[in-house]
């Protein structure tokens, strides 16, 4: 009787991978659990870089605003140096990084982090926003929804 509801319901490839599952489920569960591990300790990685550029481009903007005040978002961002061979040599403990959302994960490199971490080209101003730093002329308003944003970044096809 439950075959046939698993054919009604799934179709005969639904149920022949029900059943493929059932039967080499002993194989199947240890092999999605280790990629599950492995795709975890890459997305870490990522977010522990990420986490020391973020904390690298608030220092410098706080230490560039002390030497001159009256300086805009656009002279600020010029003079934001960033290492990425050193943030990455000594951030990354893992050989690999990935995003949240990926399926498969990139060989650490000094240019995939930078194209991964400054992907986006609000991304500076984002960290700022978030730590209370302002500059003159910068338009104040409605903040917009940053979910929303980054969500539709990536279902977006490219």
């Amino acid at each position: 009787m439950s075959k046939i509801w698993l054919e009604l319901f799934l179709g005969k490839i639904g149920s022949y991978l029900i059943n493929f599952f059932s039967k080499y489920s002993i194989w199947v569960i240890p092999f999605i659990f280790a990629y599950g591990i492995f795709m975890g300790l890459a997305s870490y990685n990522l977010r522990r870089i990420e986490k020391k550029v973020n904390y690298e481009i608030i220092n410098q903007t706080k230490y560039l605003l002390r030497k001159n005040p009256k300086a805009n978002f656009i002279s600020v961002v010029e003079n934001i140096v960033l290492n990425w061979e050193e943030i990455v040599k000594l951030y990354s403990f893992f050989p690999y990084i990935a995003n949240e959302f990926d399926l498969w994960v990139t060989k650490v490199s000094p240019v995939k982090v930078r194209e991964l971490v400054m992907g986006d080209e609000n991304r500076i101003r984002l960290v700022l926003e978030r730590q209370n730093i302002f500059f003159i002329g910068d338009r104040g308003g409605i903040r917009k929804n940053l979910y929303l944003d980054y969500t539709s970044k990536i279902f977006r096809k490219k």
